[in-house]
């Protein structure tokens, strides 16, 4: 047997093992509310009606309501920043989306701009044409080198994956290979199925954090993330109180 197909073998092995399992997340609070459920919640501030104006006012009510991020585009970064203050909300900008259509060089000169504006997280989405066209190592390599330029201004990076467009296979050899680029967290966009963060989960092993970016909704389906090992919930708006 050839080292690939060694190396496909191991990862069939991986996804039956990983698929089923039951992984809870430790820091889950079993007794989040509507009130309390802020803490574990980033809005995801991407549509394309977004306003400087939107944006500084949901950015105003993360504040006051302690949530744990706001991602938006990279032009509303200044807005977010300003609006947030020194608060513990993490400002995250998201760039390349959605299919990480941006150069190495081009994805650098944005996420360098984003971070001098003052974002805490880089969001990069994951190139999906460097997959497609057999240079995972190139991607996982100039993911590596964001996460050193993040690191220099003091900030972290996240990695945005829709793993909808991959095989289950697919699925494996990527999320294996962003657990090697220094990343704090994979960012896994569209996700609204516990399946799935329970997968990411058990294949980052502890180095990363994942975040299931949805958008989600209700408390029940937020809940239902958090209790499969998310870190962070993707949500549109803050729930209504109950």
């Amino acid at each position: 047997m050839d080292l690939e197909r060694i190396k496909r073998e191991v990862e069939r092995q991986v996804l039956r093992g990983t698929r089923g399992k039951g992984s809870a997340n430790p820091r889950l609070d079993p007794e989040l509310t509507p009130a309390t459920l802020p803490g574990a919640l980033s809005l995801e501030l991407l549509c394309p009606q977004c306003t400087p104006e939107r944006v500084e006012d949901l950015c105003r009510r993360a504040r006051q309501r302690a949530a744990a991020a706001v991602t938006v585009l990279p032009a509303f970064v200044p807005a977010g920043r300003s609006a947030l203050g020194g608060s513990m909300t993490a400002l995250t900008a998201a760039i390349g989306y959605p299919w990480g259509s941006l150069t190495p060089s081009a994805r650098m000169a944005l996420a360098k701009d984003c971070l001098a504006a003052g974002a805490d997280v880089v969001e990069a989405a994951f190139d999906m044409a460097a997959l497609r066209s057999g240079a995972l190592g190139r991607e996982q390599m100039a993911l590596e080198e964001l996460a050193r330029l993040a690191a220099a201004y003091g900030a972290s990076l996240s990695v945005g994956v829709d793993l909808r467009l991959l095989e289950e296979m697919e699925q494996v050899e990527v999320l294996m290979a962003l657990r090697r680029t220094g990343a704090a967290q994979v960012s896994l966009r569209r996700c609204r199925e516990a399946a799935d963060v329970r997968l990411a989960r058990e294949l980052m092993g502890g180095q990363m954090a994942v975040k299931a970016a949805g958008p989600a909704e209700g408390v029940e389906e937020i809940r239902a993330l958090l209790r499969a090992g998310a870190a962070q919930v993707g949500v549109l708006d803050f729930p209504p109180p109950a």
